[in-house]
């Protein structure tokens, strides 16, 4: 779907307002790669939902209207990632970029997905912690973690799975669901964190997750 019709737009428009939703050729071109080789299909539209009942109300919308939605983040993937493969509409989240929370005396931090990692990890060193997981690019946290991101401090410190506690989901046809806790440990039902981590946006779009920092080393 690389066009959409005069109520697909209405719609849209609707939902978050003229300024959030745009047809025009550029945006369109923006979203359509990566920095990989990877050539996608260009989007009908690009949409920048900045709350999680937005996101439920465009996901509730584009499964009844049978729109493909390709979630967005920083676009820095190496992978082809976050390349819109069917056209449709491409949800950028950069515009969800609130630090929400930072708890030192818990190691813990809550966040949007558009935040970017050297931002977190800005705001989280005024209390000597930071977010271990480096892919190399500055990276939006919810790309990271729907990537399951690692780099050259993985060996170290792990990748991204190990730093994410809990999870506000969104579905396909838009219910909220949220995974995990705040707790250190836990052992009750299924790991569902686990398995949105690393899913690349197929199951579900993140919109709120709380991470697990640690110490900034002394050298």
């Amino acid at each position: 779907m690389n066009e959409f019709n005069e109520k697909h737009i209405a719609d849209l428009s609707a939902m978050v307002g003229a300024d959030r939703f745009s047809t025009g050729p550029s945006n369109r071109e923006l979203h359509l790669r990566d920095i990989s080789f990877h050539q996608g299909s260009l989007p009908a539209g690009i949409i920048w939902p900045v709350a999680t009942e937005e996101v439920a109300r465009i996901l509730a919308w584009a499964y009844e209207n049978n729109v493909p939605v390709t979630p967005w983040g920083a676009g820095t993937s190496t992978e082809g990632n976050p390349v819109p493969t069917r056209g449709g509409l491409v949800m950028d989240l950069t515009r969800m970029n609130r630090i929400l929370d930072i708890r030192p005396q818990d190691l813990q931090a809550d966040v949007e997905p558009g935040v970017l990692r050297k931002e977190l990890n800005r705001q989280t060193g005024k209390h000597g912690l930071f977010f271990p997981p480096d892919p190399g690019a500055d990276a939006t946290i919810g790309g990271m973690i729907a990537n399951n991101a690692s780099g050259v401090q993985t060996v170290k410190y792990g990748a991204t799975k190990d730093y994410v506690m809990r999870l506000t989901v969104v579905l396909p046809r838009g219910q909220v669901i949220h995974t995990g806790c705040k707790a250190p440990k836990s052992s009750a039902g299924y790991d569902l964190t686990r398995l949105f981590v690393g899913s690349e946006g197929t199951i579900g779009v993140v919109t709120e997750a709380t991470l697990r920092l640690t110490g900034i080393p002394s050298h």
